[in-house]
């Protein structure tokens, strides 16, 4: 049987339903079994910031019914067949399960060694900055020309003593002298005489001329730096690795290992597979995380669909429920509605004013954008909104008669408000979030009220008590 075929069956059917004796059952949701240490889990992992709220394990555990009850409905109405669910899931167990499928000290020792080999290499004196001004000699050039790079060199090494920048001198002899941008050596990667020159200097000194079989060095040690510890370099090292399949060798010798654990009847692949799927069980922390993967992918779906879309999309029905609850929604002061226009003309601005004249203020978007010339960004901005005092300097000059209207852009000179001044909501669009929070919220205990009814839901007391208190 193929490996995707064993996750797709392992998936599908009763997930994670591992029976044992030391792990009593804690609950049951849709006669599905919930066992103490799955519950303990996904308690500990977020007592971290319940604790802080002083939640017990009583008070979770109505959150938790809540979450597996989510999940339940959703693998009723389906959700676990969806492709997408289903394919996203297994990539990204494949992706989990390789630290589990991968002889990782095998990789961090091969980086180790290539790390030890290149500090070796590099030694004790690290790495060096320098820069070089040179007078350059070729082996087939005559004595003449060795001799005018020499007195260009001392002439050279002359200007600096007397306060003249590396730059400044080897723009003065121009060609041939040559400086050479800021480099990093290391011992055994130059000529001798070039070696010796610059692990003999302090940072910021500058070398008499010295001579090499390329002709005439100054050398200015700008800094130097110690090679970095295993830990500096090991990303880097790793990403060479793997450009070079080390992964795929990390694999093969752990497919190696386990063939020889399961009796050495199998080949290395056939042994990766059988040890796949069997990491739920066999690596409990493994087991954990990936059904928490899978329900939380079956919780985001399933309420994204019933609740969350709903609160922000169901237009009529956040309209029946600002209605129902319009005396809850109220201003501490006036707010003005409406659009401040900002143009670069008086034409263009009244271009706007005319397309949103006698129109609801919730139909001026479409209006304007239909409106509009293509070409308008650059002649005209809109800003629309419900404004309170202080939420905008326009607004505020224009209409609470406030401020001085803040910064003007020199590129839209024109500025003008329209609309109305409201002294409560007349939509739910006018507090459009505060509605839209607490519609979800309506949504929420409506849709957990109906699955509370729709699925019995067991919880054993006495196994209860024993959380995060047993041997």
């Amino acid at each position: 049987m193929r490996f995707d075929k064993i996750i797709t069956l392992l998936l599908f059917l009763p997930f994670f339903a591992m029976a044992q004796s030391s792990d009593p059952v804690l609950m049951r949701v849709n006669g599905k079994e919930v066992r103490r240490s799955e519950f303990e889990y996904a308690f500990n992992k977020n007592n971290g910031n319940l604790a802080e709220k002083g939640q017990t394990v009583e008070e979770y555990l109505p959150m938790y019914i809540d979450f597996k009850l989510k999940v339940a409905e959703a693998e009723a109405l389906g959700y676990d067949t969806i492709s997408s669910i289903k394919e996203e899931f297994l990539r990204d167990r494949a992706q989990l399960a390789e630290s589990y499928l991968t002889d990782l000290d095998f990789i961090d020792n091969e980086a180790y060694r290539i790390y030890a080999n290149d500090s070796a290499t590099v030694g004790k004196d690290g790495f060096v900055t320098v820069s070089v001004i040179s007078f350059m000699v070729k082996t087939n050039d005559d004595e003449s020309v060795a001799k005018h790079a020499a007195l260009s060199a001392d002439s050279a090494y002359a200007m600096l003593k007397s306060g003249k920048s590396f730059e400044e001198v080897a723009g003065y002899f121009s060609k041939p002298a040559r400086e050479l941008a800021p480099m990093d050596i290391l011992r055994g990667q130059v000529y001798a005489e070039i070696e010796n020159a610059v692990f003999s200097l302090a940072d910021g000194e500058y070398s008499a001329p010295v001579e090499s079989p390329l002709g005439f060095h100054i050398i200015k040690r700008i800094s130097s730096r110690p090679f970095g510890s295993f830990g500096e370099y090991k990303p880097a090292i790793i990403n060479m690795l793997e450009q070079q399949n080390i992964r795929e060798n990390a694999r093969m010798r752990k497919g190696v290992e386990l063939a020889k654990e399961f009796g050495g009847n199998m080949s290395p692949e056939e042994a990766l597979a059988l040890e796949d799927s069997m990491l739920e069980t066999k690596y409990p922390e493994f087991g954990n995380l990936m059904r928490e993967y899978y329900e939380g992918l079956l919780f985001f779906a399933v309420s994204t669909q019933e609740v969350w879309n709903k609160s922000s999309t169901d237009e009529s029905g956040l309209k029946k429920f600002f209605k129902k609850n319009k005396k809850k929604y109220r201003f501490e002061s006036p707010r003005f509605r409406g659009a401040v226009i900002y143009a670069n003309s008086q034409e263009n601005l009244n271009m706007v004013k005319d397309i949103v004249k006698d129109k609801d203020f919730y139909d001026y978007k479409d209006a304007i954008k239909e409106g509009l010339p293509k070409d308008s960004v650059r002649t005209v901005r809109v800003e629309l909104g419900v404004f309170a005092a202080g939420d905008n300097a326009v607004v505020d000059e224009l209409v609470f008669k406030q401020g001085e209207g803040g910064k003007k852009n020199p590129n839209f000179a024109i500025v003008d408000v329209v609309g109305e001044m409201i002294k409560k909501p007349e939509s739910y669009k006018d507090v459009k979030g505060l509605v839209t929070n607490d519609y979800q919220k309506y949504l929420e205990e409506k849709w957990l009220k109906s699955l509370r009814k729709k699925y019995d839901v067991e919880v054993d007391e006495a196994v209860l008590e024993t959380v995060n208190n047993h041997d």
